[in-house]
């Protein structure tokens, strides 16, 4: 097992600091630490032990593990979770509360704006869920450049729709 370790630790290394598919890595020293000691503790288990058949590449099969083990590991985190949280309240102050409900309708009366739905969806997964440009190219089938002129659109569209209900500074 330590061989297999000294091995293939600069390949689990490369996985956890450049990522795959939507994960760009970890660029704290501390996660990227513990993805690697959770991939090789799963990769030394006697269930993938037995898993691995002996005549495929072991690198593959790891990454594999990697992959698998990071994708849990980011849906079992709250501090890897990208939703976005709701926002804390300003203060006690009335008219910051106000200002902020305000803020709010626009926002919801801008998406309603919004006839197409890939555009909706768009809007929806990238600016909201924070879905990476790559992901959402290739679940939406479209290149990224197509994705990021959309993005763009999008972007200055709602731009002018706040700086026209005089909400400015976005």
């Amino acid at each position: 097992m330590e061989l297999v370790y000294r091995t293939y630790i600069p390949l689990i290394h490369t996985v956890c600091t450049q990522g795959f598919g939507g994960f760009r890595g970890f660029f704290d020293p501390v996660d990227r630490d513990d993805a690697m000691q959770t991939i090789f503790a799963a990769a030394f288990e006697e269930r993938a032990r037995l898993a691995y058949n002996g005549v495929d590449p072991y690198a593959g099969f790891l990454r594999g593990i990697a992959h698998n083990t990071i994708r849990r590991m980011l849906s079992s985190r709250k501090r890897f979770d990208r939703r976005p949280e709701a926002p804390e309240p300003v203060g006690e102050d009335a008219e910051a509360r106000v200002l902020e409900a305000e803020t709010a309708e626009v926002i919801c009366a801008f998406r309603d704006t919004i006839t197409d739905p890939r555009e909706r969806a768009i809007l929806q997964r990238y600016f909201c869920d924070g879905c990476a440009e790559e992901a959402l190219a290739a679940e939406l089938g479209i290149t990224r450049y197509r994705l990021r002129k959309i993005v763009a659109r999008l972007h200055r569209t709602m731009r002018r729709h706040l700086e026209a209900h005089g909400i400015t500074g976005c």
